[in-house]
């Protein structure tokens, strides 16, 4: 372990050490099956696909399917990340392990002039359920190892150079998904908006984004999986925040809380104009091993411009399971976040587990309070660093405006 690890988490090789060696550890924890080499695949897609960062502006990018062992047991993840909440980490960490994503390197304009590729990959993006899948790799592909792991998305499992890749079955593909998919006069983010208005959930729509599906005709591009997860959740909470803004206000201070794999969630919702700060600590023993140091980014009146570069896409994803439950009853307000990651959460399973970790707070019946001043004293006494929450930006920022209002 070293002292960067908690601002690397395995995505920017600030050891200078390749592959992450906390990574390759949380690899070996995860129990191995019968391996076996494959030159060709027949099998169910989630749906799901990948698209790689690394050589930006040219990428790897193509489909994903589930390798069936020959005993016929198929263990089929769904498409959507969200069905695993609830699940043990142990099986939402092994969950990907058989399945094999076929890439080909390709230039990020490619969506312009897909191949056959790329054509298969998006088809697979606009799919609301299973598809089945058939892929040729031009040198095999071991399965049943270890799954891969970052921070952003869900573990991974083998990879190859692919060939050739077909969906052999018939893809559901909403009918509003098509219609946007024809779109070629609407932005991205316009786009993304109908989509999510039409109800149609986030994981589909950054598989749509990443697969180059979105945009105006000639300026589609690939957009890399983990930026366009993060993409998405930012983009549409921006939206909902647009209609958050000039709804009426809160009246009370209230605090939820959510647990789920050792991660601990105290959301404060306060009276007021926007503002939302995320506090997060990783203990001795998490996946990062860090040592209790608060991190910390935030915002206030309006939607951060630059990267939340402490927190990262976790931000993000926490951000916009608050504007939803703002929306949905109708009122505006401020938030903290303060999430506590403990020895129990040792593997990174992907921001979908913030995302629908809030969403499970903000269902849950709120204490209530007559003053951010109690609201914090009682979160501080359930949190792993008391000082650094009563003396927060958000904190200081509530008896400012508390005394301004005088």
């Amino acid at each position: 372990m070293f002292p960067v690890c908690i601002d690397c988490r395995g995505t920017k090789g600030l050891c200078g050490i390749s592959p992450c060696p906390l990574l390759e550890q949380v690899r070996k924890k995860i129990p191995q099956t019968e391996q076996a080499p494959l030159t060709e695949l027949a099998g169910p897609s989630p749906p799901s696909l990948f698209v790689g960062r690394f050589g930006y502006p040219h990428v790897r990018a193509g489909p994903s399917a589930s390798w069936i062992p020959e005993s016929g047991q198929a263990d089929i993840s769904s498409g959507d990340p969200a069905e695993l909440f609830g699940r043990p980490l142990e099986e939402v960490a092994s969950r990907h392990s058989k399945l094999v994503t076929g890439g080909s390197t390709m230039p990020i304009s490619s969506p312009n002039s897909p191949d056959s590729i790329l054509e298969t990959t998006q088809l697979i993006a606009m799919s609301s359920s299973f598809v089945d899948v058939e892929m040729d790799f031009n040198r095999p592909v071991v399965v049943g190892g270890h799954p891969s792991f970052e921070s952003m998305s869900t573990p991974l499992g083998p990879s190859g150079e692919v060939v050739r890749a077909e969906v052999v079955g018939h893809a559901r593909v909403p009918r509003k998904v098509d219609a946007i998919s024809g779109e070629t006069d609407l932005l991205a983010n316009e786009a993304m908006a109908e989509l999510t208005e039409s109800g149609i959930g986030e994981a589909q729509v950054s598989r749509m984004l990443s697969s180059g599906i979105l945009g105006r005709e000639g300026k589609r591009r690939l957009v890399p999986t983990r930026w366009g997860i993060t993409a998405t959740d930012d983009i549409v909470s921006k939206q909902r925040w647009e209609r958050v803004r000039h709804l009426p206000s809160i009246d009370k201070f209230m605090v939820f809380y959510s647990s789920y794999l050792d991660n601990r969630f105290h959301v404060i919702l306060t009276p007021g104009l926007w503002a939302f700060h995320m506090m997060e600590a990783w203990s001795q023993g998490s996946v990062w091993s860090g040592s209790g140091e608060v991190m910390e980014d935030w915002e206030d009146i309006e939607p951060r411009s630059e990267y939340a570069s402490s927190i990262t896409g976790a931000y993000y994803s926490a951000r916009l399971a608050v504007l939803e439950h703002l929306e949905n009853i109708g009122r505006s307000g401020a938030c903290l976040v303060w999430r506590d990651i403990g020895p129990g959460y040792w593997a990174p399973v992907g921001v979908w587990l913030i995302r629908e970790a809030m969403r499970d707070a903000m269902k849950s019946n709120p204490r209530v309070f007559d003053s951010l001043e109690e609201a914090i004293r009682h979160v501080s006494g359930r949190v792993s660093s008391p000082p650094s929450l009563r003396n927060s930006r958000f904190a200081k920022r509530g008896r400012q405006m508390s005394l301004h209002s005088f």
